[in-house]
């Protein structure tokens, strides 16, 4: 077996061979192959090892820059923990592990990215190391929780939440990202690699060790990840989404240098640069393994509407996905037209621009001709409207404008549109009829789903035979009594007889139904499968149930006759309903509900609860449900297998309006179609819309997929963190922003851009005609990153980027420059004769002899020359369209854009005058143009040195997937760091050890600083504003008083009698004090009067006033002042003390210039009522009613909010103080919540943390953190365990 120093070495060679062989060639110092080619540009600008498996039907592979040996070897360890056949890019991406570097998986949706996942968990058991497993989201993680278990034993796997902890410790726990990030903020060994080389200096930093080390040993058990080998990065395309992108950011660049990254992620562009990316931050060979070729499992993509359901394509095998691909387009797919598509007849009246697209991706003709047909229908109709309008017997005109028939053809075609949007009904019946259940349908509403699922019920019951069959009043019958349930059970959560899952080999067997698609058999399906066992159905029935329930066969049978499930089936399900009803009474599905998935139909999205949720993924990965109605939160991984995906909406609404689909999006949803080892063939139907039609999916499918852009941001919790982990100093957070993939893109993009500048100055290698349109060809494409980025100085709208980019992919390719080139060629030669047909026919008029000399009658001179007049008009229209070819043309285009760049001051135009002076002294009095110096770029002129110059090696210059250069970005983000140190600073969480003279940021960077208790606190919180949160909590004030003008502002309002009383603070404690008291700052008193006010709340009243803090507002609520009324006399109180507190904060934010997005402070009191009254023991139904809010929605904001007072609870210990002060003491440093409020916050957790907020789990839960232990017991543990974030 080939040692891992021998495989290293390997690719050493493999890569340097390859290297040389390239720099043989002989246009070696041209612009593009030296930028290829150059051994320096490969390894700034993609220092990362690619591996690229190109997967044929038969799995035979090919492999680049990898070793095939290796992945032998690898193949023969890792193949026997899988009962199926390792793919070559899985087996890849297991040696790239084995070799202990860093992978990024870029794999289409479903083709098996998990696998990589499951053999880097393998690989750490062997090695004896423990390894981490993260996902976006709580149900994936629970969901991935239980699929680990079975697959390892189960006292192997833990599972951390946030709000759930189970074993945690354990060799391989299963957590959200956020937990993870958390965790690798305070890691033991988590110091961050400062240099790639294992040095102490980056970028000019010096790093102290031995500090770093001292300020490590200080942090908590909690986040040890010494003994952890491996982090799996599940889902890493969500490191571009708005909000969260930032936390995948920082658990790469946190992770230990110890600790191989493993990121499984959909298709990217940019994947390459953040495999590079990865590599200079972490010092870890980084490789990148994409699953390219076929997909495992084939789509097929279809439109539906009204009257057709036919292919999208024109080739039908075409598509993201599907066997041929996208047909070479972003490489993707075969290159050829297929033999069958050649012999089709050319459709030409309404096509895709065959200049983007090939042509198997055009319209499929069934599509086509039906939007002919419509479109010509709409014609008739139209010339039947002006035909009855003409007033004029001699066909003088019509009353109908042009602009008014357009208006008319618009709206027609709009009501022909909504025509043809089909119903669910038809939708279910074509792919019944096609053999395409179980489906998703995705709907981009809650109501439009429970509505969707309402609307088909209806139908198939009002379609039913009514004499056959009788329906069932299941009103009726669930009213009927039920004594199944013992006398001793509560209503409350369920309990769980079976904790551990005992899994045999017959358990882990693949199964098969009788369409051939191939499950594996699980005892337990993860959730609320230990009481819902089909193995058992038929033996199994609660006792007491009377045979007149909807459990009677005849019922069942008639559900059966009209629904979507077979009799065994259906009454499978009625059992699994029925106990679920009876064990849960107060979630229990309502009538609706039930013959709804007695009917094989289901919905899936964030308004139900989610017990509802995990039931309805339960049914259908049992294949006992055939039909869901989901949101397209679905596809974020959630593992419910489905034949088709059926995308019932091509358009959302944005920030902007109501937009079409992202590709990456539409690309989601329908991998979510044929998963595999379930099908051999997959469907995703797109459903005609109101307002989109076939050409609109196609136009979203072959977009091009948006690259990641770097999302990073700094929070106050972070800044905390970075001094601690810095030992006080700032080098450290120096360190971490100029490490974030925004930086590393800019400087990336610095250096190529001097790279091509200093390379692009030389006119020796290359032909000066080429040269020319290099330095067009790279003027254009840095406009075109600049446009995209916001910052071009020509235009950032999108029709201006949309015609840049048309531009460089004309430049770009050889194949595209030609063609253009051509077309010119074509149209100034039309052009050309049509204007020597005209100078004859204006000569031929003009050397016409006089009408008294041809002695001929004069009508027939008359006529003769209105024929020649005639004749001389219609010959100028034809050159007038001739000349707008010629000027519409791509050549001309491009040599409009080439003048107008020339008139600009600064190096790019006199690059282009450089360029095109060079190139017509190279031609100098040749072609039918004349060179005048200094002149402009004529198209004729351009078109001459297209033809003349090497077309087959164009390629981009620039890596169009990066972002903008900047010269101040990192001095942005430096700055944002800098004003959340002041702000820390003002309000008491961090103190200078040394004092200085000024606060200017030089000072502060050269600081050590000390983080006090209040600070400890900002750092331990896990929210987006932890120091409002501290704040609000009377855990920190401004004790450097800088918001001192606020005061004064309201001084200057006392004459109308608006300012606050403050007699009522502490003054009967503090009579003796007076005078002493009048001295304390006006923020000190403040916010010990807060303490005092927050101490006095309950447990429930302080659950409602931390839910305000933490709990987004909802789409519909009562005012402000409305809801404010509702609060308890306590909580109103102590609402009024934050936003005194508010204000304070928000003052000294503006005073630091912090930016809005990182100092947002909120106070939403519309949940305060109802958090209020579910922590004080209201049933669930009560507050629900209360709430007027969907179930799903309700059970988010109890969620968060307990996980917040979980966190706040789970504090390090702070000794006890005086609720409001002494009354002497000018406090100068923020001392943290109080013990009192900790604990009215653990009290506050334990009332909320029950059923259904609590979800149903299927397996014992450890209560590490939420046992209420006492404070004595908090200050000899100093327990932080409830940092945790939520997803």
């Amino acid at each position: 077996m080939m040692t891992l120093p021998l495989l290293a070495s390997f690719f050493c060679r493999h890569a340097s061979a390859a290297l040389a062989n390239r720099l043989t060639a002989p246009t070696a110092f041209s612009f593009l192959q030296y930028r290829r080619r150059s051994a320096e540009a490969l390894r700034k600008c993609s220092s990362s090892l690619h591996v690229k498996v190109a997967t044929d039907v038969d799995d035979s592979s090919k492999v680049y820059d990898d070793n095939d040996e290796s992945n032998d070897e690898a193949r023969q360890q890792l193949q026997k923990y899988f009962s199926f056949p390792l793919d070559s890019w899985q087996v890849a991406a297991g040696a790239s592990l084995l070799s202990e570097h860093n992978v990024i998986v870029c794999a289409p949706t479903g083709a098996g990215k998990t696998v990589v996942g499951e053999i880097a968990l393998h690989i750490a058991m062997e090695r004896q190391t423990k390894a981490i497993y993260t996902t976006p989201l709580k149900a994936l993680s629970n969901q991935k929780f239980g699929e680990m278990r079975q697959i390892f034993s189960v006292d192997k796997v833990g599972l951390s939440t946030g709000d759930i902890s189970i074993r945690r410790g354990a060799d391989i726990t299963i957590m959200t990202t956020e937990v993870y990030r958390n965790m690798a903020w305070r890691a033991k060994t988590g110091a961050v690699s400062l240099s790639n080389s294992g040095g102490d200096e980056q970028d000019g930093i010096q790093i102290d060790n031995q500090l770093l080390e001292s300020a490590s040993a200080r942090l908590d058990d909690y986040a040890d990840l010494s003994s952890n080998s491996i982090v799996v990065l599940d889902e890493f395309h969500y490191m571009g989404q708005k909000g969260r992108g930032s936390t995948w950011e920082e658990s790469v660049i946190f992770t230990p240098p110890h600790t191989q990254i493993v990121g499984l992620s959909a298709t990217l562009p940019n994947a390459h640069r953040l495999a590079a990316w990865m590599e200079s931050v972490t010092g870890r060979k980084s490789v990148l393994v994409e699953a390219g070729g076929k997909r495992p499992v084939p789509l097929k993509y279809y439109f539906a509407s009204k009257r057709d359901f036919a292919p999208l394509f024109r080739d039908e095998e075409a598509g993201p996905g599907a066997n041929h691909g996208l047909l070479g387009l972003r490489g993707d797919g075969i290159t050829k037209t297929p033999k069958k598509l050649k012999g089709m007849k050319e459709k030409s009246k309404i096509t895709i621009d065959d200049n983007v697209l090939p042509r198997g991706l055009d319209l499929h003709p069934t599509l086509q001709t039906s939007m002919e047909r419509r479109l010509a229908s709409i014609d008739r109709r139209i010339q039947k409207i002006v035909d009855r309008e003409s007033y004029d017997d001699y066909g003088g005109g019509s009353y109908i404008s042009g602009r008014e028939k357009r208006r008319m053809k618009e709206n027609m075609l709009k009501a022909e549109l909504r025509k043809q949007v089909p119903s669910i009904s038809t939708l279910i019946r074509r792919l019944q009829d096609n053999k395409l259940l179980p489906a998703i349908f995705f709907i981009f509403s809650r109501k439009g789903c429970d509505n969707a699922a309402q609307v088909l019920c209806e139908n198939l019951k009002q379609s039913a035979d009514e004499p056959k069959t009788k329906v069932p009043n299941i009103k009726k019958k669930r009213k009927g009594k039920m004594i199944g349930r013992d006398k001793g059970k509560g209503m409350g959560r369920r309990t769980s007889n079976n904790n551990d899952w005992d899994l045999n080999e017959d358990e882990l067997a693949m199964i098969q139904d009788e369409d051939g698609r191939n499950f594996r058999a699980e005892l337990l399906d993860q959730l609320l499968s230990d009481d819902f066992d089909s193995s058992n159905a038929d033996q199994y029935k609660p006792t007491g149930v009377y045979d007149d329930s909807f459990l009677s066969d005849e019922n069942i049978q008639y559900y059966s006759d009209i629904g979507l499930l077979k009799f065994d089936d259906c009454k499978n399900v009625a059992y699994r309903l029925l106990t679920f009803n009876m064990e849960n009474e107060e979630i229990a599905f309502s009538n609706e509900n039930v013959e709804q998935i007695l009917c094989g139909i289901g919905s899936h999205h964030a308004g139900m609860l989610p017990a509802h949720k995990a039931f309805v993924e339960t049914l259908f990965r049992l294949e006992l449900m055939k039909v869901v109605f989901a949101t397209e939160t679905l596809a974020a991984g959630i593992n419910m297998p489905a034949r088709t995906t059926v995308i019932c909406s091509m358009a959302k609404r944005g920030d902007k309006g109501m937009d079409l689909l992202e590709t990456s999006n539409m690309l989601q949803m329908a991998g979510r179609a044929g998963r595999r080892g379930m099908d051999t063939e997959g469907a995703c139907v797109v459903a005609a819309t109101a307002f989109e039609g076939p050409e609109d999916a196609i136009q979203i499918l072959t977009n091009e997929i948006k690259p990641v852009v770097s999302q990073f941001t700094i929070s106050f919790a972070l800044a905390v963190n970075l001094v601690e982990r810095g030992a006080g100093k700032l080098d450290l957070a120096r360190s971490m922003v100029q490490k974030s993939f925004a930086v590393w893109e800019s400087r990336q993009r610095e250096e190529e851009m001097e790279l091509a500048m200093n390379v692009m100055e030389n006119y020796n290698t290359v032909l000066p005609e080429e040269q020319l349109l290099n330095v067009l060809q790279l003027t254009l494409e840095k406009e075109l990153i600049e446009a995209r980025a916001g910052t071009s100085a020509t235009g950032t709208s999108k029709g201006k980027i949309s015609k840049l980019q048309a531009l460089v992919d004309i430049l770009s390719d050889g194949k595209k420059l030609k063609k253009v080139s051509k077309r010119h060629s074509g149209y100034a030669q039309m052009l050309e004769l049509e204007q020597s047909t005209l100078k004859y026919l204006e000569r031929e008029l003009r050397d016409r002899p006089d009408e008294d000399d041809l002695g001929l009658p004069a009508d027939m001179i008359d006529d003769e020359k209105r024929e020649l007049l005639s004749e001389i008009k219609t010959q100028r229209q034809r050159v007038l369209k001739g000349e707008r070819d010629v000027n519409e043309s791509m050549i001309s285009i491009i040599a409009k854009v080439t003048n107008n760049r020339m008139k600009a001051d600064d190096d790019t135009a006199e690059s282009l005058k450089k360029a095109l002076e060079a190139a017509r002294q190279n031609n100098n009095g040749e072609g039918s143009f004349i060179l005048q110096e200094g002149g402009i770029l004529e198209p004729g002129e351009l078109n001459f040195y297209v033809k003349n110059s090497n077309k087959k090696n164009r390629s981009p210059m620039l890596a169009l997937t990066t972002s903008a250069p900047s010269d101040d970005g990192e001095d942005e983000n430096w700055s944002q760091v800098l004003a959340l140190l002041k702000v820390l600073e003002s309000y008491g969480c961090l103190a200078k050890e040394a004092e200085s003279g000024d606060n200017t940021d030089s000072s502060l960077e050269n600081s050590t600083y000390s983080v006090s208790s209040g600070g400890t606190h900002v750092g331990s919180l896990g929210m987006d504003n932890s120091l409002w949160t501290i704040t609000a909590l009377g855990g920190a004030f401004d004790v450097a008083y800088d918001s001192a003008e606020l005061d004064k502002f309201q001084d200057s309002l006392s004459f109308l009698g608006l300012d606050d009383d403050d007699g009522d603070i502490g003054q009967d404690e503090l009579e003796e004090n007076s005078d002493d008291y009048s001295n304390i700052p006006k923020p000190q008193k403040e916010s010990e009067k807060l303490v005092r006010d927050l101490c006095n709340l309950s447990a429930s009243e302080m659950a409602g006033f931390v839910s305000a803090l933490v709990v987004d507002a909802p789409r519909q609520s009562d005012s402000a002042i409305a809801s404010f009324q509702k609060l308890t006399y306590s909580q109103q109180r102590v609402v009024q003390g934050a936003l005194l507190s508010m204000e304070r904060l928000t003052e000294v934010q503006r005073l630091y210039s912090l930016d809005d997005s990182i100092g947002k402070c909120q106070l939403e009191l519309s949940s305060c009522d109802v958090v209020t009254a579910w922590a004080s023991g209201e049933s669930w139904n009560d507050v629900l009613l209360m709430s007027g809010a969907a179930p799903g929605d309700l059970v988010r904001t109890l969620s968060r909010c307990l996980d917040a007072l979980k966190q706040i609870g789970n504090l390090p210990y702070v000794p006890a103080r005086a609720e409001w002060g002494d009354g002497i003491t000018i406090r100068t440093e923020a001392s943290g919540i109080h013990p009192k409020i900790r604990t009215l916050c653990r009290e506050a957790a334990n009332e909320m943390d029950r059923y259904p907020v609590k979800d149903i789990m299927p397996f014992e839960i450890d209560n590490e953190g939420e046992d209420g232990s006492s404070e004595e017991d908090e200050e000899k543990e100093n327990d932080i365990s409830g940092d945790d974030e939520v997803a």
